[in-house]
């Protein structure tokens, strides 16, 4: 009896399934992506590498969970953070410390509660490259939003 298919058709098979695959992973990551899904916390997402990220900015702080790409805590005990919110017109620093497993709050009585923030977050890892995220809603043109 011969095989249906050869050694070579099941690599390129399983090559062709690979591909497929990371695309769609890479296109499942993406900040447009993120903004629909929302945060378990109600804010917005971001990811960076290995790390999702969401911002919740409430009345007078903020508050950062990490998880990996699977929605695991990551742990922030040997992260040190800032928070840069731009809001009405003004730049607010806010330093971030860790609290319970994978968070990191901030305080300052300028912050007003927005469920859109306009943030620049800087996060330095013990040991690793430091990481920064943008968060803003993504803005799409009418074209953008009738093509999909």
């Amino acid at each position: 009896m011969k095989a249906f298919f050869s050694g070579y058709d099941v690599k390129l098979l399983f090559l062709v399934f690979c591909m497929a695959a990371v695309q769609f992973t890479l296109q499942a990551h993406t900040n447009e992506y993120l903004d629909t899904v929302g945060g378990e916390h109600g804010g917005m997402l971001r990811m960076s590498g290995p790390y999702h990220l969401e911002l919740v900015v409430r009345q007078g702080e903020v508050v950062i969970w990490l998880t990996d790409h699977g929605n695991a805590p990551r742990s922030t005990a040997d992260i040190q953070g800032e928070l840069t919110l731009f809001q009405d017109g003004e730049r607010i620093n806010v330093g971030l410390e860790s609290r319970n497993e994978n968070e990191l709050h901030g305080s300052d009585p300028r912050i007003v509660a927005t469920p859109n923030p306009r943030a620049v977050l800087t996060l330095s890892p013990a040991g690793e490259s430091p990481i920064q995220v943008r968060f803003a809603a993504i803005k799409r043109n009418d074209a953008d939003a009738h093509a999909h």
